[in-house]
């Protein structure tokens, strides 16, 4: 199996090295300096076993890529990056898109671009940092990818990413999955942005706000017809009690840095399913326009 990870960050540049070490036929797709640190010197990678250099072919486009079978976007969804299109532009027909980014819409975007069903919607767990072009670290807890298919293809993916040291896990509901996931991270990220404190300030000054705005994603995933489990909120804010106290979000920190962040892919998703289904979210639609309007103000 051919697979191709577009985005050298956190989660692509991670994912890339481990399924090179383990053997699989992995190219990272990327750009500028990236590409150039890429090419020379190769993908630096921190975690628990070693600080080391890491070989990967990479490219600048699918299109350099006359066979490929999976391709994973794990770009940011940033509203001021390259759009999807533009990403999948030369794809070959018969290759399927595996999406990793922290949005609810994210699926339906590459759907429009390849068809519903060349599209496997998904969920990245784990601690991964970004520390520069080509340089990636994994801090612990979980290391998986969950997605939705359970056809041959994705049998095999599942296999290759469980050799390489990742969780390949099936989900039967994956969009479930997803809502849960955009019920923490997008939640989390959101309310730490808009009074700007971490993750322990927010499950305990702000602990109703934080429940609340979990709320506010359930109705509207339920709005949608997604079957969340009655206790998913719940389970979210145990959850977020687990987790360490000074946690920040990339979304959040790309905030606070004044560079372009995924607000629009993360909350702006959560607004504009709720007003598609009529479903009201006053405390997201506070922390959305605040936020895009600091955004403005920074020339973003």
């Amino acid at each position: 199996m051919k697979i191709a990870i577009i985005g050298a960050g956190a989660v692509g540049g991670y994912f890339a090295a481990l399924l090179q070490e383990s053997g699989a036929d992995v190219t990272l797709v990327a750009r500028g300096q990236t590409l150039e640190v890429l090419q020379s010197s190769g993908l630096r990678v921190k975690d628990a076993k070693s600080d080391r250099y890491v070989q990967v072919p990479a490219v600048a486009s699918v299109q350099e890529l006359p066979e490929v079978d999976v391709v994973m976007i794990a770009t940011k969804a940033l509203a001021t990056s390259t759009n999807t299109e533009e990403l999948l532009r030369g794809l070959p027909e018969n290759a399927v898109v595996a999406i990793t980014q922290n949005s609810v819409e994210s699926a339906d975007i590459a759907a429009e671009v390849v068809g519903t069903d060349r599209v496997w919607p998904g969920v990245v767990r784990g601690f991964f940092v970004h520390d520069g072009p080509a340089q990636v670290s994994y801090l612990g807890g979980p290391l998986s990818y969950t997605f939705g298919d359970s056809g041959e293809l994705s049998q095999q993916f599942a296999d290759i990413l469980n050799e390489a040291g990742i969780d390949g896990i099936f989900h039967p509901d994956i969009l479930v999955d997803v809502w849960e996931k955009a019920m923490f991270v997008e939640v989390f990220g959101g309310l730490g942005a808009f009074v700007e404190k971490q993750l322990g300030t927010l499950r305990t000054h702000f602990r109703a706000s934080l429940e609340a705005l979990m709320e506010e994603v359930a109705e509207v995933a339920t709005g949608l017809g997604i079957a969340l489990p009655s206790d998913a909120v719940e389970r979210t804010m145990n959850f977020a009690d687990r987790m360490p106290e000074d946690s920040t979000s990339s979304m959040q920190r790309d905030i606070a840095d004044g560079v372009p962040s995924e607000l629009d892919a993360q909350t702006g998703a959560i607004v504009r399913a709720a007003r598609k289904v009529g479903v009201k979210t006053p405390l997201h639609d506070l922390i959305y326009a605040a936020l895009s309007l600091k955004e403005e103000e920074n020339g973003l």
